[in-house]
């Protein structure tokens, strides 16, 4: 498996690539993050169209953004997880999907996610982090699960989170942190 400081020095040297205009280096980053993506997209719009014209956002603006990426502020892998996940909350939000949301079979968006991944290794390695990021979430306590779907995979706010579950917006922020730092060191130890 490669290590985590080479996947971010590769990761950094494809997008400044990118940032020069080298449009082999995006189709090489998408290779490697857009089915990731995409699911992670999918989970929290529960659509597969919807879905894929985020990623495609996503993609667009790391082609017009990858010079404005700040190494300090993390890596390439977050930056784009980042994106990601404020494009899908800010289409979830907004009222033209509110009116044509639609719910889609989880069994039939595995599918779709599945059938994204032309290359065996490809699919091999998406299945594993799938695996991987499954079970570290069930480590977790039912509590930190809960807010942390809400959150990531629903779309809510801290705020919005507070007020379903009746519980002051202080736990609810604790327990995302608690969640995160548990989440980022037992994923720490299996990568």
């Amino acid at each position: 498996m490669v290590s985590r400081t080479s996947r971010d020095d590769d990761d950094r040297a494809r997008l400044q690539r990118i940032a020069q205009g080298d449009e082999s280096a995006l189709s090489e980053m998408y290779d490697q993050y857009g089915q990731f993506l995409y699911s992670f997209v999918v989970r929290i719009l529960h659509s597969v169209e919807e879905a894929e014209d985020v990623v495609q956002d996503v993609f667009l603006q790391v082609w017009k953004k990858a010079a404005t990426y700040e190494q300090g502020k993390g890596t390439v892998y977050t930056w784009l997880v980042t994106m990601t996940r404020n494009r899908a909350i800010d289409r979830l939000r907004s009222k033209d999907f509110r009116a044509h949301y639609q719910q889609v079979d989880v069994n039939t968006v595995a599918l779709a996610a599945e059938s994204r991944v032309s290359n065996p290794h490809a699919r091999s390695v998406f299945s594993d982090v799938q695996r991987v990021v499954s079970g570290t979430l069930s480590r977790l306590s039912l509590d930190q699960q809960q807010v942390l779907a809400l959150a990531y995979y629903e779309g809510f706010s801290q705020s919005e989170i507070a007020k379903k579950l009746n519980i002051p917006l202080g736990t609810v922020k604790s327990r995302m942190r608690k969640a995160l730092y548990s989440m980022r060191s037992m994923l720490q130890e299996k990568m």
